[in-house]
């Protein structure tokens, strides 16, 4: 019996080490194929590339949702928007609110990294007491668990029957618990709870402005977004698939004037500093 049980761990540890090697042996292959940038003459050609490809996969996404129609996050949205020019006087404010809870979204990121590095205890004990608190939190939202990319279309249709005071507890609490909690050790992605945050934010502030509130909530969302991932035509490429298309010029533009607006705000800091 013992020398199975002896025998079972000189498996064991025998393919734990195989398994070692062959993950420094890849890693060492990977280190000597050649960038994906070098494939290419010059960055013109590896854009041109990388634009073709997304319009492949988007026009491939459009197909696909247009031959099996169902009610999702992702798809080509469809939706009468009333265009009208008294529209315009409020899209500063939008673009305005849009992009201070990105960069807030930001801030509250780098400040997370700060104290947590702060935190001399295991990295098992930070992740427990984060699941704690995330536990405590959820008195007061359950959307403070998820990372809401499946929750964002229920969540839609009942966001304007919501307080905004509580909207906007709902947006600081999100962008709290998953920048805190990806400090603290927590893994998954951040996109899916930031877009779920700003819609929050926005659905808030259309209940205040006589406009469309899906149009507040675009607008607001694409602000928001391009801040925060930096790149203003990934922004609005991911949430054309997660908005009516026919709001699909206002993405794009809100997107292009709030990456502006930080390369402004930022020229700013720089000249002052």
């Amino acid at each position: 019996m013992t020398q199975q049980r002896n025998s079972s761990s000189n498996i064991s540890l025998h393919n734990l080490t195989v398994a070692l090697n062959l993950t420094i042996q890849a890693k060492k292959q990977l280190k000597k194929l050649p960038k994906f940038s070098s494939l290419f003459k010059s960055k013109l050609y590896q854009k041109v590339f990388c634009l073709i490809m997304v319009m492949i996969g988007v026009v491939g996404a459009a197909i696909v949702f247009k031959l099996f129609p169902e009610e999702g996050l992702f798809g080509i949205h469809h939706r009468h928007i009333l265009w009208q020019w008294r529209y315009s006087m409020y899209v500063i404010i939008l673009l305005i609110v849009g992009w201070s809870f990105g960069m807030f979204f930001l801030w509250s990121e780098k400040w997370s990294d700060y104290f947590a590095k702060k935190i001399t205890i295991s990295p098992i004990i930070k992740a427990t007491i984060w699941g704690i608190v995330l536990a405590l939190l959820t008195l007061i939202t359950s959307y403070a668990l998820y990372s809401g990319e499946f929750q964002i279309v229920p969540f839609v249709h009942q966001a304007l029957q919501i307080s905004p005071l509580f909207l906007l507890v709902i947006a600081v609490i999100k962008t709290l618990s998953t920048n805190i909690g990806f400090s603290l050790g927590w893994r998954g992605g951040k996109i899916f709870p930031s877009i779920f945050a700003s819609v929050a934010v926005g659905a808030a502030i259309a209940q205040f402005l006589p406009i469309m509130p899906v149009m507040c909530v675009a607008i607001t969302v694409s602000a928001s977004i391009a801040v925060i991932l930096g790149k203003p035509l990934l922004t609005a490429i991911l949430l054309i698939l997660l908005l009516p298309i026919e709001l699909a010029p206002v993405i794009l533009v809100s997107a292009y004037l709030s990456a502006c607006l930080t390369k402004v705000s930022y020229s700013f800091r720089q000249k002052n500093n």
